[in-house]
């Protein structure tokens, strides 16, 4: 991430998709708009269909876990705090309009 442009950027991580996480695992979504086994191309596909710009680091680690490898995306917005970002890509990755 060494060369980022000055545009705002917001870490999105699986886990915070994730319907068999609690709270406390890193789910950050309430249970009506977590999924079961979210991925990295899942999460990317539904930042596209809200029209944000992505990029993918599969090798990197969710701090909670950091031994297991799962990714992350990097989503470039404007004007957006992170809450409302994450739930608005729940709701288009349970199908929602967005």
């Amino acid at each position: 991430m060494k060369n980022i442009s000055k545009e705002r950027y917001v870490i999105v991580y699986p886990q915070y998709f994730d319907s068999r996480a609690s709270r406390k695992m890193g789910r950050r979504v309430p249970k009506g708009l977590a999924v079961d086994s979210p991925s990295l191309a899942r999460i990317a596909e539904a930042c596209k269909k809200l029209g944000l710009k992505v990029t993918l680091e599969p090798d990197k680690a969710y701090p909670r876990a950091s031994n297991v490898k799962c990714g992350r995306i990097v989503v470039f917005c404007k004007n957006m705090h992170k809450k409302s970002l994450i739930e608005k890509i729940g709701v288009v990755m349970k199908g929602g309009a967005g």
